[in-house]
């Protein structure tokens, strides 16, 4: 019964999770259109999917599993859409790809989509899918090992403790999560059993495979794991258990990380020296363990030091030498890094982070330590109840003693360890019970109950730090940001068909670039995206405009977009030492930018919380002159509806350029806008007369405009004039040129004046590239 309760309220929270996370990503843009040959579904190697926590991870997963699915599990590839224009290798682990890959192709069965679309649907489904075989693995472990009352209640416990239910998190696929349940396996095989039945193997083969797995999935919990199942083996020893098998268990998990890391990546790729992913210094390292349990073990039997366990010894420190070297000496911090993901105790990642766990228990509430430090003190409370029983092993309490002690050392400065710890009381708990009489088990169970009464009281309110937005539920600010960025990600590509887009933007935005765009990002929220930091900073901080300029065309970058509420990018640039002198950030935040970036029109869309904000977009295009940066940035404002710095570039063409002819366009323009008419009529004589001498702009999409110009000022037969001649030369990479407004008021004015477009390929392009201002004139 308690099971079947368990089970409804984790298919209750995940459901309704999901159902948010779902009704999310149906807002705002429209997907993608379909395309079967596309390795993501949807032309343009575009995507729809939004997620909801750790957005940039998750995209990662969906971006990696496909280019898998589409080039080979065991390929050796390189991601081009982070670090541009060189990439940079997948360094993901494979297994989990795998696991994500089998769960949409069983989507794509039973939904009759392709599976690269099926990946979107199984990144959606897999935690929950995750959330419901380790509760099953779970509660059976506890039912076979110690009987239907303890599976009762450590399922409720499962699926009411936050800590727990909180690593699952429908639409945000990580690898991480299994890794935690696989160290957590690997150190529940490792326990003694406290009724005295049945083998203890601290060190045995299924520890091994357990402990290589969460090692394959995250080092950050493998190998913390087959340390403390090393330990644990040592004290076992001491206590007077059976001895471990440290030889068979070095074996088995040095050979299991060897063959992970072939499989993840080739031995000759030079990116594989990053110790967050599995290594073969994890394997050394392994192997030494075992060598130096091994001739501790021969130590012991033979109560001295002989040659071949000092040999032992020697080559056992000699293989976990290189893995600390390089992690002190070389900066590799590896499974001792200290990322936001192992500084929360879950996946919400807008939850606190937390330094330490003292740091933790300085900042959290009463229910919250009351409730979180429960499951420690059972462990404490176990081990020193066995330790005053008598009948058992006396080194039971040691053995216990060493893993709680190892645990709490590792939540202390890793706070996501602390959840390992918190499941590990209920098979420690549940083996405890099961050795005492029926009276005190009876009050075990009666304990046990109010504490989970109590607990379900306290999940209906646990606290922003725990709670998972539900059907229903407000969005968050972050979430609008999201589909902010996933509209303008689809614009972009859409607005230079046949360029390849590379984007100099903040590392949030260019995650959805890379994602939902199917463009290129110098830098990225992922860590190896580092050396492409580095450029964005340098580009960003340069205060000459001929040192940026050198730099972007060293990464090939297409754009630069700056975004007014983004507060990662001004952390990278580096202000300058020399009085009088800007960034190019602080240029560009200015609007004083060099001549060859063009600002290109992008309406931010209406969404609360974001209005009045501005995407200035910035595209890389060959040096101009001044007039012509100038009459394109008067342009750009007007587009955008802002008079007031429209009319302020207008003052100053007019003061600099009185007579150059993009000057006049934008003048006008600018004049017309503002309703202005005897200063509009100065200029459009001005124009007509230009188009009367035959003198012709030096850019096709400059004698566009100035057809506008003169179409909007009541100039007909000059603007039908000069439109015949624009549309008589008309090519797909002179429409390009145009801004979206410019596109749909030729499109407007062709079809108005009766003037065909040369070909269907140019009238679809022009009406594409105009379709926001068409959708917004119906």
């Amino acid at each position: 019964m308690c099971t079947v309760l368990a089970l409804m309220f984790i298919l209750r929270a995940d459901l309704s999770h999901l159902a948010w996370v779902d009704g999310l990503a149906r807002e705002g843009s429209p997907p993608p259109p379909l395309e079967a040959s596309s390795k993501t579904g949807y032309a343009h190697d575009q995507r729809h999917f939004l997620g909801a926590h750790d957005r940039g991870e998750s995209w990662r997963w969906i971006s990696a599993t496909q280019t898998l699915l589409a080039e080979g599990f065991l390929a050796e590839i390189r991601l081009d859409e982070d670090n541009a224009p060189e990439g940079r290798p997948l360094l993901a682990p494979r297994a989990y790809a795998a696991w994500l890959a089998s769960v949409a192709w069983v989507v794509s069965v039973f939904t009759d989509v392709p599976v690269a679309l099926g990946v979107e649907r199984a990144a959606l489904w897999e935690p929950v899918v995750a959330h419901l075989l380790i509760f099953a693995i779970t509660v059976g472990f506890l039912g076979r090992r110690h009987g239907h009352a303890a599976a009762g209640l450590g399922a409720l416990f499962f699926a009411l403790f936050p800590p727990i239910s909180a690593q699952f998190l429908p639409g945000a696929p990580t690898a991480r999560t299994w890794a935690l349940f696989f160290a957590a396996a690997a150190l529940v095989r490792a326990l003694p059993r406290a009724d005295g039945k049945g083998r203890s193997s601290p060190c045995g083969a299924a520890s091994a495979v357990f402990a290589g797995l969460a090692l394959w999935l995250d080092p950050a919990f493998g190998f913390p794991a087959v340390l403390v199942c090393a330990v644990v083996g040592v004290v076992s020893a001491h206590a007077g258990f059976e001895m471990p098998r440290f030889g068979r268990w070095g074996a088995i998990g040095a050979a299991f990380t060897l063959a992970a890391w072939l499989v993840d990546r080739a031995p000759w790729d030079t990116a594989a020296g990053e110790l967050r992913f599995v290594h073969p210094l994890y394997a050394a390292a392994w192997a030494g363990l075992a060598l130096v349990g091994v001739s501790w073990v021969r130590m012991r039997r033979a109560a001295r030091i002989g040659f071949p366990t000092a040999a032992g010894l020697v080559a056992g420190l000699a293989l976990i030498a290189p893995l600390v070297y390089v992690q002190f000496a070389e900066d590799y911090p590896g499974w001792l890094h200290a990322g936001a993901s192992m500084r929360r105790f879950t996946a919400l990642d807008e939850t606190r982070l937390f330094a330490s766990t003292f740091e933790w228990l300085t900042q959290a509430g009463v229910g919250e330590r009351f409730f979180l430090l429960a499951p420690f003190a059972a462990l404490v409370a176990v081990a020193t109840a066995l330790w005053r029983k008598d009948g058992l092993a006396r080194g039971l309490p040691l053995v216990l003693a060493s893993i709680v002690v190892a645990l709490l050392l590792l939540a202390v400065f890793r706070v996501r360890w602390g959840v390992i710890a918190m499941a590990l009381a209920l098979p420690v708990c549940a083996a405890y019970a099961a050795s005492v009489s029926t009276n005190a088990r009876r009050g075990i169970g009666a304990s046990a109950g109010l504490f989970l009464f109590a607990l379900l009281a306290w999940s209906k309110d646990p606290g922003a730090a725990w709670t998972r937005p539900v059907a229903g539920g407000e969005w968050r600010r972050s979430d609008l940001e999201a589909l902010i960025h996933r509209q303008f990600s689809h614009w972009l590509p859409l607005r230079t068909p046949g360029i390849e887009v590379t984007a100099l933007a903040p590392p949030v935005l260019s995650d959805s670039l890379a994602f939902h765009g199917g463009a290129r990002a110098l830098a990225s929220t992922a860590w190896e995206s580092h050396v492409g930091l580095v450029a964005t900073s340098r580009i960003l901080s340069s205060l000459e405009s001929s040192e940026a300029e050198a730099v972007l065309q060293n990464r090939q970058v297409t754009h630069i977009v700056l975004a007014s509420w983004d507060a990662a990018l001004p952390l990278l640039v580096r202000k300058p030492d020399v009085p009088g002198k800007d960034t190019l950030y602080d240029r560009l935040d200015r609007w004083v930018f060099p001549l060859y970036l063009r600002p290109i029109p992008y309406h931010v869309p209406a969404t609360p919380g974001f209005l009045g904000q501005k995407l200035a977009v910035f595209r890389v295009v060959p040096p101009q002159d001044e007039a012509l940066s100038l009459a394109r940035l008067a342009e750009y404002f007007v587009e955008l509806e802002r008079p007031e710095p429209a009319a302020a570039v207008a003052r100053v063409l007019a003061e600099a350029f009185p007579d150059d002819s993009n000057a006049a366009v934008a003048r006008a323009l600018v004049h017309l806008d503002a309703d202005d008419r005897k200063a509009s009529e100065r200029e459009l004589e001005r124009l007509e007369a230009d188009v009367a001498a035959g003198r012709v702009p030096f850019s096709w999409d400059r004698r566009v405009q100035r057809t506008v110009v003169l179409a909007l000022g009541r100039r007909t037969e000059a603007a039908r004039r000069e439109l015949e001649a624009c549309l008589a030369s008309v090519e797909p990479a002179d429409l390009i040129e145009l801004t979206p407004l410019q596109a749909h008021r030729l499109v407007v004015l062709a079809r108005g004046l009766g003037i065909p477009f040369p070909n269907t390929q140019t009238a679809d392009l022009a009406t594409r590239l105009g379709a926001q201002y068409a959708a917004a004139s119906r």
